[in-house]
């Protein structure tokens, strides 16, 4: 029975991976040829798959994508929504790191952009980001400014959102009067407002347990005939015979709580109908709730008198403990199991269990834990416990007088010897201070030189961006070419270079990666910008345009730097492009049917080895309206943190997805996705890239 149920599992789990893979790539599909809504429905849709996926890499490309799309179509409601879905992704996989620095500016975004519900509810992940992982203090300072904030603004949402945080503040703190006061306020204020937010199930949730923590079972009741009104008008318009998945859960939260207050005051009918309400709803895996309800009905089973199938249930209980570092679930779980072997007259056991609570308990039930180890010991007539205790006090009193006879004596020598040392120890701290005043003066002297090494490197670096045409559109005047291009330098200077210019209806271009990096490289490029522009200026092909500026800079070359470039040459008005590649990455180019691929080319030598090279060009007799992307090895080089490399694969199939509105964007997207696969790394490499597209015969 067991095998055949294993067989169900894994066919619905391989049936569940092929249809979210199926609808992905439908999706993705069709994505290329939506616009406007549609694309972001799309993207939207991609990113709520990707929950489900378990790969949590692909849910943050899937979120970031949403939200550049967002961005790029200038939606506030989709950008805004789509910010919050990436903070959630974040606090629900718990990367506190990325949480914490990107909520401050995200609360920003949503602040100028008036989102206020979004807005607050940021706010809310910031105040539990720092609750929960223990800095009760930032927590508390973060809900007060919350709370001023929304109140200044009249914002009721807000106002209750803080008084929610508040209250798990002030639970964290075991401040359970301030706690219950903060919900029930945080209820009062939601609970009426025309629209009930989802956010009220939390809300319920957390009172109820801090119920259950003072054990104030009658104000429970109370409290969960206000979350039933909540649900109910909540899910108004849904089949609530067909609870499922978040929805069922939700309700499984709100049974739990009533079979809690039912159990609290002896109403043992209540509670069992209760449970059963909750084990009927078909819904996701949850630990938490799965373990209550063992928990419950352990409980349940106690108060009947039914022991041994209480046992049975805790021995569940007991192996879901080992997968927890709640100190709270280890004690309660223990407690039960004590109250059990208690009434099936294990009282060794019990005592054993009660024990191993009072060693694992430090802040909680501490009395009643101490109040009931003491009966097990009588009960089972054994004063080990207790002797044991005395003992132990009696040998730490006798440690505690040892160390302080001991510390005494120490303290006594250690001043005789420190009085003879005095004198000496003063005659070095004087030098020590001279030799320090002189460090000081030689720090002011680095720093300085630091300084002005610094500012001569952001000299270097104005000037050798204004050696490459930094002005979009270069060619206002003209409608029939579409051109921009961007370098980033690893370095405050680089070796990267690009070039362009019209002479006579032709586009004379080049794009260049000089070997090596900084000063030298940056040196090396300006000599080979400088060549570039005497020897198109000549009207020469490509071809013999390398030749001359391989001679040169091979000339003289005693450190054997190169520089690989492409040099190009497009005739505007019939759109035929004349290159020749000196051994650079290969350009990519789109053509009609929308197919990118990378150009074909003859395996020239960089510039710069050899004098006498005669280089071989090339043609492409039509490029007219085809988007033709020139870059260096820093783009398809690209490195994240694990040196994961960004791909000649990947960059292509980002050009076939590319939806080509300008050259500026294409561009734009693609610095876009480096930085999201970088994820932060430090540069490797220097970053250039030109994209153009001319009508050429096409006009």
């Amino acid at each position: 029975m067991r095998l055949v149920r294993l067989v169900i599992i894994i066919i619905m789990q391989v049936s569940a991976i092929v249809a979210f893979a199926d609808r992905t790539a439908e999706i993705r599909k069709l994505i290329p040829r939506q616009k406007g809504a549609d694309l972001l429905k799309s993207y939207k849709s991609l990113y709520f798959l990707s929950c489900d996926s378990g790969d949590l890499s692909y849910q943050l490309r899937c979120v970031n994508d949403l939200l550049y799309e967002s961005q790029r179509q200038g939606v506030l409601t989709e950008e805004d929504d789509a910010w919050v879905e990436k903070m959630t992704f974040f606090y629900n996989s718990e990367w506190d790191d990325s949480l914490k620095e990107e909520l401050p500016p995200t609360l920003e975004i949503l602040k100028g952009h008036k989102s206020w519900k979004n807005y607050y509810e940021v706010w809310t992940m910031l105040v539990n980001l720092y609750n929960f992982s223990g800095d009760t203090n930032s927590g508390l300072k973060e809900v007060n400014s919350m709370y001023d904030d929304a109140k200044a603004r009249q914002n009721r949402y807000g106002m209750g959102m803080a008084y929610y945080a508040m209250g798990n503040v002030y639970s964290n703190m075991y401040n359970p009067e301030e706690a219950l006061s903060s919900y029930q306020k945080s209820v009062d204020i939601l609970m009426e407002l025309d629209t009930l937010p989802i956010q009220l199930s939390d809300v319920f949730s957390y009172y109820t347990e801090e119920l259950v923590r003072v054990k104030d079972f009658q104000t429970m009741e109370h409290v969960t005939d206000q979350w039933l009104k909540f649900l109910t008008t909540y899910y108004k318009s849904e089949d609530l015979s067909k609870k499922q998945g978040e929805i069922a859960n939700r309700w499984r939260y709100y049974y739990m709580a009533c079979a809690q207050a039912a159990l609290g005051q002896g109403d043992l009918k209540r509670a069992e109908t209760m449970l059963d309400e909750a084990k009927e709803l078909e819904a996701g895996e949850d630990a938490f709730i799965d373990r209550l309800w063992i928990h419950l009905k352990a409980e349940l089973l106690v108060r009947h008198g039914r022991y041994e199938e209480a046992l049975k249930l805790n021995d569940q209980s007991m192996l879901q403990m080992m997968d927890s570092d709640d100190k709270s679930v280890q004690i309660q779980t223990r407690q039960q199991r004590a109250v059990i072997m208690e009434h099936l007259g294990r009282y060794k056991e019990a005592a054993q269990l009660y024990h191993e609570m009072y060693n694992l308990n430090d802040s909680i039930n501490t009395h009643d834990v101490k109040q009931q180890l003491t009966e097990m010991n009588a009960r089972f007539h054994v004063g080990e416990l207790e002797l044991e205790k005395q003992r132990a006090q009696y040998r730490n009193t006798l440690i505690i007088v040892s160390i302080v006879i001991v510390a005494l004596v120490v303290f006594i020598l250690f001043r005789y010897i420190a009085a003879k040392r005095l004198k000496a120890a003063h005659n070095k701290l004087e030098d020590a201070h001279q030799q320090l005043l002189t460090a000081y003066d030689q720090l002011e002297e680095t720093t300085a030189a630091k300084e002005r090494i610094e500012s001569d490197l952001r000299i270097a670096r104005d000037i050798q961006m204004g050696m490459v045409p930094r002005v979009f559109p270069p060619f206002p005047e003209r409608t029939d070419i579409d051109l921009f291009g961007s370098i980033t330098p690893a370095k405050a200077v680089g070796g990267d270079l690009y070039d362009f210019f019209i002479l006579n209806e032709k586009l004379y271009f080049c794009l260049g990666d000089v070997s090596g990096k900084g000063v030298p490289a940056s040196l090396f490029m300006a000599v080979a910008v400088n060549m570039f522009r005497v020897a198109s200026k000549q009207q020469l092909p490509p071809a013999e345009i390398a030749t001359r500026l391989n001679g040169v800079l091979a000339d003289h070359n005693e450190n054997m730097m190169f520089v690989t470039m492409f040099i190009g040459v497009a005739d505007l008005k019939t759109g035929r492009l004349e290159f020749c590649n000196a051994g650079h990455n290969p350009p990519v180019i789109k053509d009609a049917e929308g197919h990118a691929r990378f150009l074909d080319m003859l395996p020239n030598t960089p510039l710069g080895f050899w004098p006498d090279l005669e280089y071989q060009g090339e043609c492409l007799e039509d490029i007219s309206m085809m988007p033709f992307l020139v870059y260096s090895d820093g783009l398809n080089e690209a490195e994240d943190a694990d040196k994961q490399q960004f791909g000649d694969e990947h960059l292509l199939e980002l050009m076939e997805q590319l939806d080509f509105e300008s050259a500026e964007q294409a561009i734009g997207m693609l610095n876009m996705e480096v930085e999201k696969h970088v994820k932060g790394a430090e540069q490797s490499d220097d970053l250039t890239m030109l994209c153009l597209r001319i009508q050429g015969n096409k006009q």
